[in-house]
C-alpha cells in the first residue's frame, strides 16, 4: 500500500511542483491542496472516451481530503483552469503526517470521472493482485469496493460538490 502526499511530493511526472494547503471547515470538512505543475518530466495521458492529457506544464491539481472518509479526490485542471477529470483513490486512511502534511493510504481502487460525469472503475486488477499477494487483506479488498459504492451514490451524484466546491478552492488557494 502506498502513502499518497497532499504536496504532490509523489508525482514523480513532475520536474518542477509549488504547492500550498489549507483545512476547510464547513459542508465538506478535510484538508484541501492545490499542486501547480511548474514543468514536467513527461505528459501523463489516459485513454477513455477519448485520449485525455492530463498532466503537462501549467496544469493545476486540486486535492481534496476529507475527514472521516475512505477516500480522496484530485480534480485536475489545464492551463485554462478547465476540468481535465476528478480522479478519486480509494483509501484506508487519511491522516496527516509528523511533517504535518496531510496523506492518505491508497487502497489501489480508482475511480475517473470525465468533464461528461461518465464514471470510470479502473485499476480493480492492482486490487485482485494486492489481496492475491497478500498486501492488502480481505478487509480492506472490500472496504475498497465499499467506498465506490458511497461513492457513485453520494458524492459523484453531487454535481455542486465537482463542479462548486472544487473549483472554488482553485481559485481561493490560486491566489
Amino acid at each position: 500500500m502506498k502513502r499518497k502526499y497532499l504536496d504532490g511530493s509523489n508525482w514523480a511526472w513532475l520536474a518542477e511542483r509549488s504547492y500550498k494547503w489549507m483545512y476547510v471547515d464547513g459542508e465538506w470538512k478535510g484538508y484541501v491542496s492545490l499542486v501547480k505543475m511548474g514543468s514536467v518530466k513527461r505528459k501523463l495521458k489516459a485513454h477513455y472516451n477519448a485520449e485525455v492529457c492530463l498532466c503537462d506544464d501549467g496544469y493545476k491539481g486540486i486535492i481534496f481530503l476529507p475527514d472521516n472518509e475512505t477516500w480522496c479526490v484530485t480534480a485536475i485542471y489545464n492551463r485554462h483552469n478547465e476540468i481535465v477529470e476528478w480522479y478519486f483513490d480509494m483509501t484506508k486512511e487519511n491522516g496527516v503526517d509528523e511533517r504535518n502534511i496531510p496523506y492518505f493510504e491508497d487502497l489501489y481502487l480508482d475511480v475517473i470521472v470525465a468533464p461528461d460525469f461518465s464514471v470510470h472503475l479502473i485499476d480493480e486488477d492492482e486490487l485482485q493482485e494486492a489481496l492475491d499477494e497478500g498486501t492488502i487483506t480481505k478487509e480492506e479488498y472490500d472496504l475498497a469496493y465499499r467506498t465506490y459504492e458511497k461513492l457513485v451514490e453520494e458524492v459523484i451524484r453531487d454535481e455542486e460538490f465537482l463542479t462548486v466546491f472544487l473549483p472554488h478552492y482553485l481559485e481561493v488557494l490560486d491566489h
